[in-house]
């Protein structure tokens, strides 16, 4: 088996024309197709990154404006409980105030009458003294002597102790 060196390199110029035209026409436009192809999808993978890296962050941060809503309520309720309080104990206080102030009247009422009650005892006392000494003395008193009479007697009541009608 002779080898034709002249068929040998024909066909190896071929083959070295076929690579190139290949290398040119194939190889170039699909690995430039491919380092496109790779750098899009690197683009989309940096892209998918930044966007879960915001989606992460976006979540952080209504994670605590959540919380700092729950915080905000928190003290929110907080502040009306003790409003409430505060309001409660100023109306008790101010019931309590106005109860007093509704005894003190009650009592200084209460001591009035009592003063005007003596007061008209005394005089009731007086005019059935003078009454019952006119009688006894079986003699009729005039006015003057009458009003006399009843003023003394009125004089000594008053000296009497007030404790017993109390």
């Amino acid at each position: 088996m002779l080898i034709d060196q002249n068929l040998f390199v024909a066909q190896t110029i071929n083959f070295i024309l076929l690579i190139l035209l290949l290398y040119r026409l194939l190889y170039k436009p699909v690995r430039n197709f491919m380092d496109q192809r790779t750098a899009e999808i690197e683009a989309k993978v940096q892209s998918a990154e930044e966007n879960q890296k915001a989606a992460e962050e976006l979540r952080l941060q209504l994670e605590k404006q959540a919380q700092d809503s729950r915080l905000q309520a928190r003290q929110y309720l907080d502040e009306a409980a003790k409003r409430a309080e505060e309001v409660q104990s100023q109306l008790i206080a101010e019931a309590k105030q106005e109860a007093q102030a509704i005894i003190e009247r009650a009592q200084r009422a209460m001591q009035l009458e009592r003063e005007k009650a003596w007061a008209e005892l005394k005089q009731q006392v007086g005019k059935l003294s003078v009454l019952l000494a006119s009688k006894v003395i079986n003699e009729s008193l005039d006015e003057d002597q009458h009003q006399r009479l009843i003023a003394d007697t009125i004089d000594q009541l008053e000296t009497l102790d007030k404790g017993h009608l109390q």
